[in-house]
């Protein structure tokens, strides 16, 4: 059995209008349950998005990595004669040599861009692409292969 429903009738500006139509299509619905999902969305709040859902997930592991950093840090200043028994590296880990296809997804770019911005020149690459690593890092390419350019 269908629920029961209620008539209504009312007048849109111009612009809304144009907007629902355009939300109609975008949707394929029709103006009546074109309607009912846009008032759904605003009394009982916006459905679920997967990449939204995602980017929050990603930002509590990211929170929770800080904590873990921000944990160490502290228990390397504590001072007097307690040493932390977390290992100190004297020198950063490097990134091993990166295919055109890994440095992009490193730099969250496309190969393509990769391409394009080499052709800028060695320097303008060196910088373009430490503005864009999360370590802020260099990157030169030697051959076939993109290397970590020495501070």
């Amino acid at each position: 059995m269908t629920p029961p429903t209620k008539r209504i009738v009312g007048y849109l500006p111009v612009e809304y209008h144009n907007r629902l139509r355009q939300y109609m299509d975008e949707e394929n619905l029709g103006e009546s349950a074109a309607l009912v999902q846009i008032l759904r969305e605003f009394f009982d709040g916006r459905q679920q998005n997967p990449e939204l859902d995602a980017l929050k997930s990603e930002l509590v592991q990211l929170k929770q990595r800080m904590a873990v950093v921000e944990a160490v840090l502290s228990a390397g200043r504590g001072g007097g004669s307690r040493r932390s028994s977390m290992p100190v590296m004297s020198e950063p880990i490097k990134p091993k040599a990166l295919t055109t296809a890994e440095l992009a997804e490193r730099l969250k770019v496309t190969a393509q861009e990769v391409d394009e911005a080499l052709l800028q020149g060695v320097e303008d690459f060196k910088k373009w692409s430490r503005s864009r690593d999360p370590a802020l890092i260099r990157w030169e390419k030697r051959g076939e292969l993109f290397y970590q350019v020495e501070r």
